[in-house]
């Protein structure tokens, strides 16, 4: 029977069996071999159920420079405007962002041993996720240095947020932490410390020695990357 090349939910000859070639690879040999255009084509199986789904992932990745992250984080509406999808798609890319905030989340609950820079650098980025606002957050960690909370202490502007060592202070006490780490993000997307940021290191370390807690970190986040002021040597406590 010939293709009707007139009919949108038609399939060329050339992808005849195609999903089915995808979703056998898939089962075999899992996701890690997919390219990033593979794995959107795929999710689109979902909402495009007999369309050729190929063109249009390969769209949808160039209209976002091919940045996965941009992709995610767009707006449903954006979606529908740039890339031509349906509501339905638009939403199934926002449930996915959703679903993966919460992954995050389930990541780090309460107890999580953090005794590296590596981890609190992890969970730091998690923190400052989609963060658009300078913000500043005591992570509370009990003697054996595990996750009791995180306290969101300040927030500002895109440049700048103030910071009160008696909201540190209510942190501790709030939540019994023998040791904190804290964190907090540039978003005009430099990972460096400024002059402030080393003199309000040296603020807090001081104030918490004295009420015998430890600092073991101030991290900063940009985007996905963060830096340790520790492995950096700028964080030095007394006690």
């Amino acid at each position: 029977m010939p293709v009707n090349k007139n009919d949108k939910n038609s399939m060329p000859a050339i992808h005849t069996g195609h999903r089915k070639r995808m979703k056998e690879r898939f089962f075999n040999s899992g996701a890690s071999g997919f390219a990033d255009h593979e794995l959107i084509e795929m999710l689109l199986y979902n909402t495009f159920p007999r369309q050729d789904t190929n063109e249009l992932a390969h769209k949808i990745l160039n209209e976002y420079d091919k940045n996965l992250c941009m992709l995610i984080e767009a707006d449903p509406a954006d979606l529908m405007f740039r890339c031509g999808l349906n509501e339905n798609t638009a939403i199934f890319f926002s449930v996915i962002k959703e679903l993966l905030r919460r992954y995050s989340g389930d990541r780090y609950k309460s107890r999580t041993l953090i005794d590296s820079s590596d981890i609190a650098g992890k969970y730091a980025i998690y923190l400052f996720d989609g963060e658009k606002q300078e913000c500043f957050y005591v992570i509370c960690l009990d003697a054996q240095s595990r996750l009791i909370n995180s306290a969101l202490i300040s927030r500002g502007t895109i440049g700048e947020t103030c910071v009160y060592l008696r909201n540190v202070a209510e942190a501790i006490v709030k939540y019994n932490a023998r040791s904190i780490i804290v964190a907090h993000n540039h978003p005009g997307g430099s990972l460096m410390p400024s002059q402030s940021d080393i003199e309000t290191t040296l603020s807090i370390t001081k104030m918490v020695n004295m009420m015998s807690v430890f600092l073991s970190d101030h991290i900063i986040v940009a985007d996905d990357k963060y830096f340790s002021m520790a492995d950096n040597g700028l964080v030095k406590n007394d006690m």
